[in-house]
């Protein structure tokens, strides 16, 4: 009986033992990492290494995502606790640190007194938007160089500390400081536009679209397919450019003239053609975001000289020879030097002045067809010569032939006078072929 209830006591003693064992093995203190963000608790991790290495993990698919090197704007922590069946809970924390962590980056910005435009990721970045946007009002061409671009506002690039969401890539920062807005509102020209039509259709003024599109100053044509934007763009900074614009001008050609008397002195001719020449004129020209404000010539330069127009004047007032069947009517000695041949469309022959009573000469053979007065010619002669041919010889004082009498070449047939419509002594030549009245110095070398 006794021997029985030792056995039962060592049993139990046993059992306890064993309860007692397992009771401290689970409630036995541990140390655990509890972590904090902005000191709320949010979850435990064994050791310091795991923690950091959660917090590296959540950094690094945030930069890989976004392409920035990132911190976190939160305060996050963890602390070594000593407690009694603690149990880390990884997935739980790294579900709350999800939803609580968002991140910061350090932007440089581009501001104008202390006034934050845009934001690049590096100070390089931001300087290539400054020498784009001081650059963008200058358009490259043969005839232009560009002298100065500079930004008239009081500009800075500084350090922040921003969300990555607020960086800007170059294009876009250029974008933005030019329009004042990301992305502009535009339009592609179609077949059939004008700029009545986009402007009524976009709901929009016309000066205002043109304003918006400073293009349409040099070129108004509208072209199939060219974008234009649809809203006056308001820049963020403003840019004064430099520049030297080359222009042509044309020289105008001078006249002079030649005298020669191998020409009748009713006559001219250009023997030289003249031509303008070409003048580069170089202006400097200062504009503000796009409109010129001042220009200057700077200097120029004749790269073509012009070619002067001769003129070749005649200054024979009779014939030298004759170069067909004809002598002239007249001896050249007895006509006065103030007066001479000329040649009028108007009267349709040659008047030559002459004293009254000088000789006038039969310029062919032939037979007189007319001697009479007319209220126009007053006392003329008619000599028909053949072929068609036929001479007329007006304004004489006195005629010495008779109709159809036969004359010789140089025979006298008449006197000089002033008769019928006439202003004084002359004789009034004329050759006509057919009946019509044609040039008589054709025949005739001056």
């Amino acid at each position: 009986m006794k021997k029985k209830l030792l056995l039962g006591l060592i049993a139990l003693f046993v059992a306890v033992i064993a309860v007692g064992s397992a009771a401290y093995a689970f409630y036995q203190p541990a140390f655990v990492y509890r972590v904090y963000v902005d000191g709320e608790a949010v979850g435990t991790v064994e050791n310091f290494a795991e923690y950091a290495d959660l917090l590296a993990d959540f950094l690094r698919e945030e930069e890989a995502r976004v392409g920035l090197s990132l911190q976190f704007k939160e305060e996050v922590s963890a602390c070594r606790e000593l407690q009694a069946g603690a149990k880390a809970d990884t997935p739980s924390l790294k579900t709350a640190l999800a939803a609580r962590l968002s991140y910061s980056t350090l932007g440089w910005a581009i501001a104008v007194r202390d006034e934050a435009l845009v934001w690049t990721a590096t100070e390089e970045q931001a300087q290539e938007v400054l020498l784009r946007v001081a650059n963008s009002f200058f358009h490259q061409s043969d005839n232009r160089v560009l002298l100065k671009a500079e930004i008239i506002d009081p500009v800075e690039v500084c350090a922040q500390v921003v969300s990555p969401e607020d960086i800007y890539t170059v294009e876009a920062a250029v974008d933005y400081v030019l329009q004042g807005q990301e992305a502009a509102q535009s339009y592609a020209v179609s077949k059939g536009d004008s700029l009545w039509s986009i402007s009524r259709g976009a709901n929009i003024s016309e000066s205002d679209l043109k304003k918006a599109n400073p293009v349409l100053k040099e070129d108004p044509v509208l072209k199939v397919g060219q974008v234009l934007n649809l809203v006056t763009a308001e820049a963020k900074l403003h840019v004064r450019i430099l520049e030297s614009v080359k222009t042509y001008q044309s020289v105008p050609f001078s006249t002079t003239y030649k005298y020669t008397d191998k020409r009748w002195s009713n006559q001219s001719a250009v023997v030289v053609k003249g031509t303008a020449g070409k003048k580069a004129v170089y202006y400097q020209v200062e504009s503000v975001d796009g409109v010129e404000i001042r220009r200057e010539v700077a200097r120029s330069s004749v790269e073509v000289e012009p070619v002067a127009k001769v003129i070749e004047k005649g200054t024979s007032r009779w014939p030298s020879a004759a170069t067909g069947i004809f002598r002239w009517p007249l001896t050249p000695a007895s006509i006065t030097s103030s007066c001479g041949a000329r040649w009028g469309p108007t009267t349709g022959g040659v008047d030559i002045a002459a004293p009254t009573g000088t000789s006038i000469y039969a310029a062919a053979s032939g037979t007189v067809v007319t001697a009479q007065w007319n209220s126009s010619y007053g006392n003329y002669v008619k000599i028909d010569h053949g072929n068609g041919y036929a001479t007329l010889y007006a304004h004489a004082s006195a005629l010495l032939v008779q109709p159809g009498q036969k004359v010789s070449k140089g025979q006298i047939i008449a006197r000089v006078g002033s008769t019928g419509n006439s202003t004084g002594p002359h004789l009034h030549f004329e050759v006509q072929r057919n009946g019509v009245r044609i040039n008589a110095l054709q025949f005739y070398k001056p």
